[in-house]
């Protein structure tokens, strides 16, 4: 009867260092992502939204396009480029003419790209958005595009 107390208190110590061996590899790689991140930038591209009044959201393409829109709680949307700098989580936000009009400093991402803190700064205000998605939604106006359409078929 005694062997079995062993064998069980044996197994439950097993268990217990294997359950804190996978905690200690996963707060490792959580923390090595943070620092990765930090030196070499998040991944910026997503929609972001903020809880505040107004309320606004902001679509970042950082590809080739490198492209920004943010949209407020009325709906209408101002949009342009966006510049690199020296740090790579803070970039500079250029109106459609190419003129400074404001930046955006992304404070954190989780590595799945699924969270994070976005500081905007634009035309003198500034806010915090939180991450939203991953892939980011742009709004197209629509009378823009019907007149497009008008225009080309004539």
């Amino acid at each position: 009867m005694g062997k079995g107390y062993v064998k069980l208190a044996v197994v439950g110590l097993l268990i217990a260092l294997a359950m804190a061996l996978s905690a200690s590899i996963a707060s490792h790689r959580a923390t090595q992502s943070f620092i990765a991140g930090a030196e070499g930038g998040f991944g910026v591209d997503g929609m972001y939204a903020g809880d505040g009044t107004p309320a606004r959201s902001m679509a970042i393409l950082a590809d080739d396009y490198m492209k920004w829109q943010l949209v407020n709680g009325d709906g209408e949307a101002v949009e342009g480029g966006i510049l690199t700098t020296s740090d790579p989580n803070f970039f500079s936000l250029v109106d459609g003419d190419g003129k400074p009009c404001g930046s955006i400093h992304l404070a954190y991402a989780s590595k799945d790209g699924t969270d994070g803190i976005l500081y905007v700064s634009h035309d003198g205000e500034d806010f915090m958005l939180r991450k939203t998605e991953r892939r980011p939604c742009f709004v197209v106006d629509q009378s823009s595009e019907s007149e497009a359409e008008g225009t080309l078929g004539m």
